[in-house]
């Protein structure tokens, strides 16, 4: 089929090439002028695309820079520029996703392989396709991608993944074990029917026939009496006998209605204090939680951790409207797991009601709206005093607009002073008017705050605060302690102690491995092995049947951080190899004189160490952007040529110069060079993590 066409410079250069001098005169004039429309042939020909997913032809765009012609491409495709796998998951489905090669205009094929435990490499996917989806069934495996891109003339070099940890433990099917539990959903569904509920910020672990840990988005709706996973953090089924006598709810009025907060955040911990994310839930901060749709504590608490160079501030108010309390007999578990599920030291029946039930049930609930605003600003480019002065303006200016006696006050100053200092802000809400905080910006955050106090009413109320209660013995096991009937997930050394010393470990680790991007640096690789080797770590407090693997940090060892060195102490490991970015600087002085004649000056101002490298934020004059300033006290060069500066190795400030005097006979038989360099930078450094008791 043919089609009209404009003639292009990329068509015409073969006819030009190949032609006479006098035809290249002469169509070179025409070419200066505007070319018209003609009917030619394509430059490529079409090319079927062997999809199964696409049933046409698509036409390759012509002349396209040398890609090919009407038989087919000149080369093979370019390396695929991405490919992109989870560093780790403990779910029982996973997704790798790559970019093709360039094809020079053509359709390229990609081939997709896949190695396990560093074994061999084999073809998982041959296709034209830019991702895939994996299931696996059980157990720990490392695993490692590499994705290239073919046609007819050949096929490009391999881009490589990361390793990836899959940690996929399949729960049991409770339902198919225990057929009672589909009476006691029957007794929870006709109880939730009639029982008022609120929205909340906590996810719901699916215990369903499925068997596999799934968790729906944060909002779920709970209802006085729901069991609660303290390590995970999640909601659980109804467990409670909802039929007896006893099982009353009231409302009562809140101790505290409102609540109103502007801090300075000091560290992570105070953050996550700031942001009320509860001890239970500061369990599992990994990206694998994000992806399943952690509660709304965590989440909140994850995308506003940073590292020591930035400066956040919290803007908290809290609604209280409303308090429910739940009170009960004594003995207020469901006969039907006395009877069918629970027995005495069953190690096995204590995993499943934990699994079902939880640890704890929700028997109190503060009712109403919770907004939170985290100011932050990246101070890398200030220096300590220019730090704690923009840190003073941002808290100063935010105590002004924002104050607990109702609406902020619309101010412009502070809007301009947002922008000045780039200030980014992390919002998030319970309750009140639906997806509000997704929509804060520095530039609309004085009206959005307003509009969540005065949009929030009952329609929208959500559960700001929970209070839980340990399940009690049934009556008739009240010989046996609770540990003999129910899951222990207390004391010291229990899971919920151990799990918050991996999630404050955790925090510390994204602290250190974040930043090494933040200056244009390669993160370590130890960063993304270690995260791994965390991730397991935490896993094993998760899931009741494997706590006997859920260690103090000083006594886990890794499973295989590399396939040299597995079986080491992975707190000892961490110490040694995951280093922490600290700020350091070094001045150096040099006084140059040179009397009838000349000299190379070459002065090196180096950092502690070849690993440390110059801040790409700090610098002034010569040296902005670069991490140095140089302060001249004298500079005289009569003949000589002029000062230059680099940073060169990465951990030094090279000054060059050629000092040169004049002849005697003209009166100036000296040159002088004194100056003074200072460079500012920061050094990988080995420290501790903490353990917290």
């Amino acid at each position: 089929m043919k089609s009209y066409k404009y003639l292009t410079m990329a068509c015409l250069l073969p006819i030009l090439w190949s032609g006479s001098p006098e035809l290249y005169a002469k169509d070179k004039e025409a070419l200066n002028q505007k070319a018209s429309p003609q009917l030619i042939e394509p430059c490529l020909e079409p090319v079927s695309i062997q999809n199964p997913s696409i049933n046409r032809i698509e036409p390759i765009d012509d002349c396209d820079g040398g890609g090919g012609g009407s038989t087919g491409p000149y080369y093979p495709p370019g390396t695929p520029g991405s490919i992109k796998t989870p560093v780790y998951t403990n779910d029982s489905n996973y997704r790798v996703t790559w970019s093709s090669g360039n094809g020079y205009g053509y359709s390229v094929r990609n081939e997709l392989y896949q190695q396990t435990n560093n074994g061999s490499w084999s073809k998982v996917y041959d296709g034209y396709g830019t991702s895939k989806y994996f299931s696996v069934s059980s157990g720990k495996a490392m695993k490692r991608y590499r994705v290239r891109s073919c046609n007819s003339k050949g096929c490009s070099s391999y881009r490589y993944s990361d390793k990836m940890m899959v940690n996929y433990q399949p729960r049991p099917n409770l339902y198919a074990e225990y057929s009672f539990l589909s009476n006691i959903d029957q007794k929870a569904t006709a109880y939730k029917s009639s029982a008022d509920s609120y929205k909340s910020a906590l996810i719901r672990d699916d215990v369903s026939s499925s068997a596999t840990f799934s968790t729906t988005s944060s909002g779920e709706r709970f209802y006085l009496g729901d069991g609660y996973d303290l390590i995970r953090g999640s909601l659980k089924q109804t467990c409670l006998d909802v039929d007896q006598a006893n099982f009353q709810i009231t409302q009562n009025t809140p101790y505290e209605p409102v609540t109103f907060n502007v801090d300075y955040v000091e560290n992570n911990d105070h953050l996550a204090e700031l942001l009320d994310v509860s001890a239970s839930a500061k369990v599992g901060f990994t990206g694998d939680d994000l992806s399943l749709g952690v509660s709304g504590e965590k989440s909140r608490f994850v995308e506003s951790i940073s590292d020591h160079d930035t400066i956040r501030f919290v803007v908290k108010i809290v609604n209280r409207e409303e308090n429910w309390r739940l009170t009960t007999s004594a003995d207020p578990i469901d006969p039907d797991f006395t009877n069918n599920m629970l027995s005495p030291n069953d190690d096995d029946a204590k995993a499943d009601f934990r699994e079902f039930c939880g640890d704890a049930f929700i028997d109190g609930a503060n009712v109403g709206s919770a907004l939170y605003l985290v100011f932050s600003f990246d101070s890398k480019k200030y220096s300590y005093t220019e730090r704690e002065q923009k840190k003073g303006q941002l808290g100063l200016k935010l105590g002004d607009v924002f104050n607990a006696n109702g609406a902020a006050s619309s101010n412009s100053e502070l809007e301009i002073l947002l922008e000045n200092l780039q200030v980014s802000i992390s919002a998030s809400q319970v309750g009140g008017p639906e997806g509000l905080s997704a929509s804060v910006t520095p530039a609309n955050v004085v009206d959005k705050y307003n509009q969540f106090l005065q949009g929030t009413n009952s329609s929208n109320w959500a559960a700001v605060e929970f209070s839980t209660r340990q399940y009690v013995r049934p009556s008739a096991y009240s010989n046996y302690p609770h540990s003999a009937i129910f899951a222990d997930f207390t004391g010291n050394q229990g899971p919920l102690a151990q799990m918050r010393r991996w999630a404050n470990i955790s925090v510390q680790h994204t602290e250190r491995c974040s930043p090494w991007s933040d200056y244009d640096r390669s993160t370590p690789g130890q960063c993304g092995s270690s995260q791994i080797e965390i991730s397991t770590a935490m896993d094993a407090c998760r899931n009741t049947r494997q706590w006997a693997d859920c260690e103090h940090p000083l006594a886990y060892t890794t499973g295989a951080i590399s396939a040299a060195y597995p079986g080491v102490n992975l707190y000892n490991w961490l110490n040694s190899n995951v280093k922490k970015l600290e700020k350091t600087s070094v001045s150096d002085t040099y006084d140059h004189h040179v009397y009838k004649g000349s000299i190379a000056v070459d002065d090196y101002t180096c950092l502690a160490a070849t690993s440390c490298f110059a801040n790409p934020y700090r610098g002034t004059g010569p040296g902005i952007g670069k991490g140095f300033e140089v302060i001249t006290y004298e500079y005289d060069n009569p003949k000589g040529s002029g000062r230059s500066y680099r940073i060169s190795p990465q951990h030094c400030v090279n000054s060059t110069a050629y000092l040169d005097t004049r002849n005697w006979f003209m009166g100036d038989t000296t040159a002088d060079w004194h100056y003074k360099v200072k460079l500012e930078g920061l050094c990988p450094e080995l420290e501790d993590f903490v353990i917290v008791q």
